[in-house]
């Protein structure tokens, strides 16, 4: 029998009424966060480390993989493409020109290779898809978190959430002025792990995977082969992975021993790069181990395979899958609803799909889409007092393509 203690019933501060409360400042947390503040709600953003990106930053898996279908047409745009557009202007983000996307020209090919582009089963193909700088992309953020009048708390973890009538009530954040409670009318769970999802009580699956440690080495200035090009000359980017074993991202004891691990291994490929690139050294090694699947909501609806390109009336955003070719998938507002809580949505990988449209979904340029829509949809949620279930989709799906969105 497991030992128990019985924790003391206490009152906690509430810290804020937010309209809308987002948890997870990953690429999804953002996008939402943006979204929501753009359209007048009072936008609060709580992140759990003391950085926002997530894996598309600090997880050094800088690379929008893709933004879109294989065969030359843009699915993805909105704030992703507004993303691109100014790293692009800072000098810090490549990718191919209009005119090469869809081209099978085996030096153009090769060319975007070199940068991590390029991705699938052949034949290959020159994708729609970035490589940019992670401290630009945290830049790019906090400017436009700031002018969306977003309040961004971080270092707060979420440790519960209560649901009443169907509703949550409060999420309990957990920080080292320890534990306090945020009332919001809406709740998005850009956490990437469910971990809302899970506390409200909604249904979910959860999945174990091998995971990845990324890294940088300086001192190299052509990539040897497995390494790709960065923005930064004289540095590549190393996608150091799988481990040989899945890992369970909801166990704290797994992912401890899977970051030992990780470490351990990524240390003998940064000693062999080492011997063959004279001079070279480790640049800086990925603050976040590369998980890229743990829970999935269950929503009202569950995007499966067979639901390639086909057209739902309710799509919120699209996108293509970065290894294949010709599939493009509509994500349904009800793919980040659920009938349990009511006032939930769901972005990023955490949406309701099966495992493989997840390989499409994970990705971050699909994750920024689902995330701005969740934005979006939650201050029309608002008219509807708190209710996500309860919105009119197609005025969603208005409001989206006349902000840049592709649904």
């Amino acid at each position: 029998m497991t030992d128990v203690w019985h924790e003391p019933a206490r009152d906690l501060p509430v810290i804020g009424r937010p309209d809308v409360l987002v948890v997870g400042a990953g690429s999804a947390g953002i996008a939402a966060a943006i979204a929501a503040g753009r359209r007048g709600a009072d936008v609060m953003l709580v992140e759990r480390y003391g950085f926002v990106g997530g894996l598309a930053t600090f997880g050094l898996i800088n690379l929008l993989l893709t933004l879109d279908d294989g065969c030359g047409a843009q699915v993805v745009a909105g704030l992703c493409q507004e993303f691109v557009d100014r790293l692009d202007a800072r000098g810090d983000a490549r990718f191919p020109s209009l005119d090469e996307w869809g081209s099978l020209d085996p030096a153009a090919v090769e060319h975007w290779r070199r940068w991590g582009l390029i991705w699938g089963a052949p034949p290959d193909v020159v994708r729609y898809s970035v490589a940019f700088d992670p401290e630009s992309f945290c830049d790019v953020t906090f400017d436009l978190v700031r002018d969306a009048g977003v309040r961004l708390r971080m270092h707060s973890w979420c440790a519960h959430a209560y649901v009443r009538d169907n509703r949550i009530d409060a999420v309990v954040l957990e920080s080292k002025k320890g534990r306090e409670v945020v009332q919001p009318t809406i709740v998005i769970d850009a956490t990437g792990d469910g971990d809302v999802i899970v506390a409200a009580g909604a249904p979910a699956d959860a999945v174990s995977i091998p995971p990845w440690l990324w890294f940088r080495m300086g001192g190299i200035d052509e990539p040897p082969p497995g390494t790709f090009r960065t923005t930064a000359p004289g540095r590549v980017l190393v996608p150091f992975g799988p481990l040989d074993r899945r890992v369970d991202a909801t166990d704290p004891d797994d992912l401890t021993a899977a970051e030992l691990e990780c470490r351990d291994r990524a240390r003998i490929e940064v000693a062999r790069l080492r011997e063959s690139n004279h001079g070279a050294w480790l640049d800086d090694v990925a603050k976040l181990i590369g998980i890229t699947e743990s829970r999935r909501l269950v929503g009202d609806y569950v995007l499966e395979k067979s639901d390639g390109d086909r057209r739902f009336d309710d799509a919120i955003a699209r996108t293509g899958h970065w290894t294949k070719r010709e599939v493009v998938y509509d994500i349904p507002y009800r793919c980040l609803t659920t009938s349990t809580v009511s006032n939930l949505l769901a972005s990023g990988r955490c949406i309701s799909t099966s495992r493989y449209v997840h390989q499409a979904t994970k990705e971050i340029p699909a994750a920024m889409a689902t995330g701005e829509a969740a934005g979006a949809a939650a201050t029309h949620a608002l008219d509807a007092g708190g209710n996500a279930r309860a919105v009119d989709v197609e005025r969603v799906r208005r409001d989206l393509s006349a902000a840049g969105a592709i649904v």
